[in-house]
């Protein structure tokens, strides 16, 4: 049963502003809700929080791969509370300028060895970090591309292990919210900054982390999606929204979708004696901290994890890709793994053709083949792929990733691809360019883009970059110009001056049945560059 409260703004919004950066307290709220509820203001709603909304391995996956992820900051604005000078952090401090909740301490030039006042203002030091994808940034004199966060990158393995967490976090929010999900999703997948499968770009991970009151800025929408992960026992840590003068106590696999450019903030969250006595017994191990640093909140025995998953602004200013998947109509294998930010391009049946048509005879296979539907089927792939080329080069298209239907991404696309210049193989095999040598393939890989070598060619055409409409073009009038065609990636191979590949692969073949020869692949075909 979901509790239904419909209620009357308690504050104005001047009155909650206000309280910006100040921490909540018991008088902050009159009502703790800790059952399934939706909250409506006017008829709007507010906020829609879940008791136990996902299965133990989801948790258990989440909490190990972020576990350690959130790392300290002292960027973190308003919700990290007032500025305490007798704290232990900012006692190793030499403070000369306080305002609220940012704070100016003197260091030490480098040069003369002197204390100095530093221009910089910072917050106190949380542990809190987001993950995920940034936009653009031109600040402090850096000019970043949009791009995976710093500590993302050190952490790229959890991240990936950890997206089924995320993704079962946006599965409840499409089935308690699906109009603010969609807008949400229809905007996400406008380019490729956002965690698969959800409408995310970001995810702030919190480690017993108090928040003072605020509101979030420079998301889209302004729902969000919280939830909390922990480990031995604590109280408090109730999440207030003061002007409605409520507040949800969250706990251990909860669920909240919230508006959160409402102003809200948490009341302290600390050990009773029974969790004290609970935690003497079940020490935590999880971490070593320095706790003489003095990040708040890091001086506990326990652990409270919290999510915000939202979407960033800014993130639909950035350069996204064209992705298209060559498919068969009505084919059974497009669903298994296609997302929504890929565009269906319907393939060419080529077993539904003629053989004696004009394509059948201009494409060489070995005798034995030749009037079978395996030819047909090399027939079909190879105008699959030219009809995609001309809609490229037709529509002018620019960043385009092209992939077969039997791919499987396995990998994050390199975050500098939207600069390479040139052909880029995204998946295949690397084979010597003649198929009868018996001379051993020796390939120096390096992580990211390397040349592929000129006595080489890449086998198979699961996924490649095109970057310009105008170097399709280029492949396109060249396979017009053929008076023979071979199979389409053979001739890849042979038209196609200096390709990059990107190692390690982003898409490899799927295990299934080739719709070209009808044979089952083999787990040799999933082997990235194996050599042969």
């Amino acid at each position: 049963m979901v509790r239904i409260i419909n209620v009357d703004a308690a504050l104005t919004d001047a009155e909650c502003k206000s309280l910006t950066g100040t921490y909540l307290g018991s008088d902050s709220y009159e009502t703790i809700i800790s059952e399934d509820c939706d909250l409506y203001c006017e008829g709007k709603p507010v906020f829609k929080f879940r008791r136990n909304s996902f299965h133990t391995e989801t948790l258990k996956r989440g909490w190990d791969n972020c576990k350690y992820m959130a790392k300290s900051s002292r960027g973190r604005g308003a919700s990290a509370g007032p500025i305490d000078p007798e704290s232990v952090y900012w006692k190793k401090r030499d403070i000369y300028w306080t305002q609220k909740w940012s704070a100016k301490y003197k260091v030490k030039d480098r040069k003369t060895g002197e204390m100095k006042e530093s221009k910089m203002k910072v917050n106190n030091e949380v542990a809190s970090q987001p993950i995920g994808y940034y936009g653009k940034m031109d600040t402090l004199g850096l000019d970043l591309p949009c791009r995976l966060s710093h500590h993302t990158k050190e952490s790229l393995h959890e991240f990936h292990e950890a997206i089924p967490y995320f993704q079962s976090i946006a599965h409840n929010y499409k089935e308690l919210l699906p109009d603010q999900y969609s807008s949400q999703m229809e905007r996400a997948i406008q380019n490729d900054f956002h965690i698969h499968g959800t409408p995310f770009s970001t995810v702030t991970i919190n480690r017993n982390f108090r928040t003072a009151v605020h509101k979030d800025k420079g998301d889209f929408g302004g729902w969000a999606c919280l939830s909390v992960l922990e480990e031995n026992k604590y109280s408090g840590g109730l999440f207030v929204m003061p002007k409605y003068k409520i507040a949800i106590d969250m706990r251990h696999g909860d669920l909240l979708v919230a508006n959160v450019h409402e102003y809200h903030g948490n009341t302290e969250i600390y050990e009773t004696e029974e969790d004290k006595k609970y935690n003497d017994e079940n020490p935590q191990q999880t971490y070593k901290d320095n706790l003489e640093v003095g990040i708040l909140g890091l001086n506990n025995r326990f652990t409270r994890l919290s999510f915000v998953c939202y979407l960033r602004e800014d993130i639909i200013n950035c350069p996204g890709f064209n992705k298209f998947v060559i498919s068969m109509k009505n084919s059974k294998r497009l669903p298994q793994w296609i997302g929504t930010e890929y565009k269906h391009f319907e393939a060419v049946n080529g077993k539904e053709m003629d053989y004696d048509s004009e394509s059948c005879n201009k494409m060489v296979s070995y005798h034995n083949i030749r009037r079978t539907p395996q030819h047909l089927g090399k027939v079909g792939c190879f105008l699959s792929h030219m009809k995609l080329l001309k809609h490229i080069v037709d529509n002018k298209i620019n960043k385009a990733i092209v992939v077969e239907d039997d791919a499987l991404q396995v990998n994050q696309l390199p975050e500098d691809l939207l600069t390479v210049d040139r052909f880029t193989y995204l998946g295949g095999f690397i084979m010597n360019k003649k198929i009868t040598s018996k001379e051993p393939i020796q390939i120096d890989h390096k992580t990211g883009f390397n040349m592929l070598d000129e006595k080489y060619r890449m086998i198979c055409t699961v996924a490649y970059y095109i970057p310009t409409y105008q170097i399709a073009e280029d492949l396109y009038k060249q396979l017009m110009a053929m008076k023979r065609w071979r199979a389409i990636d053979i001739t890849y191979g042979n038209i196609i001056k200096n390709p990059l590949y990107v190692y390690p692969a982003v898409y490899l073949e799927e295990y299934g049945e080739s719709q070209i020869t009808n044979v089952k692949k083999t787990k040799f075909a999933n082997e990235f560059y194996k050599q042969s």
